[in-house]
């Protein structure tokens, strides 16, 4: 999948026609069509994208569920465009990369990638399950502008990430807003915390050994949006898709989302609850995939069933200047055998 989503962008989406009137195909086997000076909000149009370019680009990936229904895999359209150099190499094939060298800037393209050729591209067994053989995936370009140097691509940057965290602002405040909104209309009694996370304690657990940072839970959990509709659990292994059964988490050492290492705190062993968890503190502007949009508060229904100290909490063993001296000498003698056994 980091294959597939290797830095994307994005339009409206333009339809594929079924004939394929008009498409071309790549070495990879990519069906294309380019429409020229097409691109929306394009900064510049007509620069030919060489290798070695910064491009500046939006995307747009998405896949026909089974009832036909296309769902996004992944987008920057609503979001900062991406910044890619442009690269002819082997990892730019079936990627939007490889469409790159064919476009200038202001030009939109709309791509169709066949399923089962990503498919060999994956090791068995890791292929994620939305992929499916006969299946196509879409993919809508648009070529915003192309840098020949790094130090102006460097400008543009800046100015798109400043442009970006006043987005981000507005959009983390609404989500809270909506999480605020959703606990009080459905009437949840819940411990807000200073950072805004709802906590929903069904049994505290043993208080005496909480979840805390430097302390490693085991937890098992469901993952819902406030819609109700479950994007992942480890209590189903039909429905996972990681190893069903209990997860370790090493409280405090930022191995999973924030909201998670905020809210397991309140947890002690054996407890059980509900956490909402504001956008800000879950995956934020970056969807995950087609089952978490970007912006999403999200809630967790959680069991701790054991509380143990972390080993990724305790201080690795610092060394001495007199140990650093003696692996010197050793390597150092070891360096001298191995000369005198070759005979220099």
């Amino acid at each position: 999948m980091k294959k597939l989503l290797y830095v994307m962008s994005g339009i409206a989406l333009i339809a594929f026609t079924s004939c394929n009137m008009g498409y071309k195909t790549t070495k990879s086997g990519m069906k294309y069509k380019i429409f020229s000076g097409k691109a929306a909000h394009a900064d510049t149009v007509g620069v030919k994208v060489e290798p070695g370019d910064i491009v500046k680009f939006q995307f747009k990936y998405t896949i026909a569920d089974s009832k036909g229904k296309d769902s996004t895999l992944g987008e920057n359209y609503s979001q900062m465009p991406g910044y890619q150099k442009a690269d002819t190499s082997e990892r730019s094939k079936l990627t939007i990369l490889e469409l790159f060298p064919l476009l200038k800037s202001g030009d939109s393209a709309d791509i169709a990638i066949n399923i089962d050729s990503v498919l060999k591209m994956i090791p068995e067994g890791q292929a994620p399950p939305f992929l499916k053989k006969g299946g196509t995936i879409h993919a809508v370009l648009s070529i915003l502008n192309v840098f020949k140097n790094d130090s102006i691509a460097r400008l543009d940057v800046n100015k798109e990430q400043t442009k970006e965290q006043a987005r981000e602002a507005v959009k983390f405040k609404e989500s809270a807003a909506e999480l605020d909104k959703y606990i009080k209309d459905k009437g949840i009694k819940a411990i807000k915390t200073p950072d805004g996370i709802y906590i929903a304690l069904e049994t505290p657990g043993d208080i005496s050994l909480k979840a805390d940072s430097g302390m490693q839970a085991s937890v098992l959990y469901t993952g819902k949006l406030l819609n109700g509709q479950i994007f992942d659990t480890n209590l189903d292994s039909t429905f996972n898709r990681y190893h069903p059964g209990v997860i370790k988490v090493d409280v405090g050492q930022h191995r999973t989302i924030e909201g998670w290492d905020k809210a397991l705190p309140y947890f002690g062993k054996g407890a059980k609850g509900t956490i909402y968890i504001p956008a800000g503190l879950a995956y934020g502007a970056r969807a995950q995939g087609a089952e978490i949009p970007a912006y999403s508060n999200l809630v967790f229904d959680i069991q701790v069933t054991d509380v143990t100290k972390s080993e990724a909490a305790k201080p690795q063993m610092q060394m001495t200047p007199e140990m650093q001296k003696q692996m010197q000498e050793a390597i150092q003698k070891q360096m001298e055998a191995q000369k005198q056994k070759s005979g220099h």
